[in-house]
């Protein structure tokens, strides 16, 4: 079995003799590859045979994300099925990628508690349980401990699987809306296979139905934060008023500024490199 491509240390993709092209993971199974070298399938550990519409995401996922947040991933979503869960297979792209980011925010001293926290214990405690489970899970694989906020951001992340069809165009429009205004105002093209504008997405999603749920959140600590990330680029205060004027006039809902500093923070990622 030959590497078709190497993504890291821990994983290639090849083509299997049925003629399917996978994506191999493992431990050391891309050291020192280059494409047409033999793949040691004794350090094969996962194969992932990816639908078209996904690989994109996926392999874009494999070159950014952490390997052991990809396990630590499976090992929720493995239990989350085992506690009843109903979950599409692509909740492991938008998991994997949530542990990797909030590790990477933890190393970078960014705290960012969920706002629906207190409303997600409430709404949706099965999720909220596989959620303070996975954050064992995640110190276990990943040696991190992550704030306990980030349960309520996971059992988002699963719940958010079983969002309604009315939910579903209200979220569409708002996301689709929303990143029109971002590429307007910045005069950008956001590529939608690159990493930080899956992750704005994602957030943009998670963003919708905190406004249709309708729930006030306080907004206490956060000025600082705000101002800071206000200054780092010249288009950021025009962006944020732009976003608050569309949800304003379209869903009839206000932002606060703690909600804007979230949306800061994705902001910068893309654009102060």
């Amino acid at each position: 079995m030959k590497a078709v491509k190497v993504y890291n240390n821990n994983a290639v993709s090849t083509v299997w003799p049925d003629g399917r092209e996978a994506v191999a993971i493992g431990s050391g199974v891309g050291f020192h590859k280059k494409p047409g070298d033999t793949i040691d399938e004794k350090k094969i550990e996962k194969v992932y045979y990816i639908q078209d519409d996904l690989q994109n995401r996926f392999l874009q996922l494999l070159k950014d994300a952490r390997p052991e947040a990809l396990s630590a991933a499976e090992e929720i979503l493995k239990y989350a099925r085992d506690c009843g869960l109903e979950l599409k297979s692509q909740m492991i792209l938008s998991l994997t990628d949530h542990i990797s980011f909030a590790i990477e925010r933890l190393e970078q001293g960014i705290e960012l508690p969920c706002l629906m926290l207190n409303e997600t214990k409430v709404l949706y405690a099965k999720e909220y349980g596989v959620g303070r489970w996975a954050l064992e899970k995640i110190r276990e694989l990943c040696g991190v401990e992550l704030p306990g906020y980030e349960a309520g951001y996971i059992a988002l992340q699963l719940a958010s699987s079983s969002m309604n069809r009315e939910a579903t165009y209200n979220t569409l429009k708002l996301v689709t809306g929303a990143l029109n205004i971002i590429k307007d105002t910045y005069g950008v093209e956001l590529d939608p296979d690159q990493i930080d504008t899956m992750r704005l997405t994602t957030h943009l999603k998670f963003l919708a139905q905190r406004i249709f749920s309708r729930v006030q959140w306080d907004d206490d600590g956060v000025e600082g934060l705000y101002q800071l990330l206000i200054r780092k680029h010249q288009k950021n205060e025009e962006c944020i008023r732009r976003l608050r004027s569309y949800i304003e006039e379209t869903f009839r809902y206000t932002l606060n500024p703690q909600e804007e500093v979230y949306l800061l923070v994705h902001l910068s990622k893309i654009f102060n490199r």
